[in-house]
């Protein structure tokens, strides 16, 4: 936490993660399927642990990203990712059921928006409604992915899409 001009900045303090983000890394990356499958578990591990309300006292509010999107999505060396950018999150507590949406109800990168964003229906009051704007970008990364997976592995996929041995 900093103070300047009396004004309060919290900042918050990561590894370095020297793969860059899951966009620039799909760019020059062909991708294996165990590469494709840690790429997207770990993803979706992350936006579940940011989903997910954990109580106590080492406990965190349920967080919704709202700009989920490749280019905030950091490649860790393993291959694994972590989720970035947090600037326009929301967080939600059950206990007192507030939803803290900030002075913006809008949400992100107008790519990975979900329909009800770009037509303005969401319900702004109700944080189920920013999780499934994040899953809605998630799938868009989830393509993002596959697009760059080896022709060997897209080869191997039947005309229903299903893997064949």
């Amino acid at each position: 936490m900093t103070s300047r001009h009396s004004s309060t900045q919290l900042w918050l303090i990561t590894h370095y993660h020297e793969m860059g983000s899951l966009y620039d890394y799909l760019q020059l990356t062909t991708l294996d399927t165990v590469s494709c499958l840690r790429i997207v578990l770990s993803i979706a591990s992350g936006l579940a642990h940011l989903h997910i309300e954990i109580f106590g006292t080492q406990g965190k509010p349920a967080i919704a990203h709202r700009d989920l999107k490749s280019k905030n999505i950091l490649v860790k060396k393993n291959g694994q990712c972590c989720i970035a950018d947090l600037g326009l999150a929301v967080m939600h507590s059950q206990s007192t059921n507030q939803l803290d949406v900030g002075n913006n109800p809008r949400v992100g990168t107008k790519r990975y928006m979900a329909p009800e964003v770009l037509d303005e229906t969401i319900q702004v009051d109700c944080f189920d409604s920013y999780k499934r704007v994040d899953i809605w970008a998630f799938g868009l990364v989830l393509w993002e992915v596959a697009r760059r997976m080896s022709e060997e592995v897209t080869s191997n996929l039947d005309n229903t899409g299903n893997f064949t041995v």
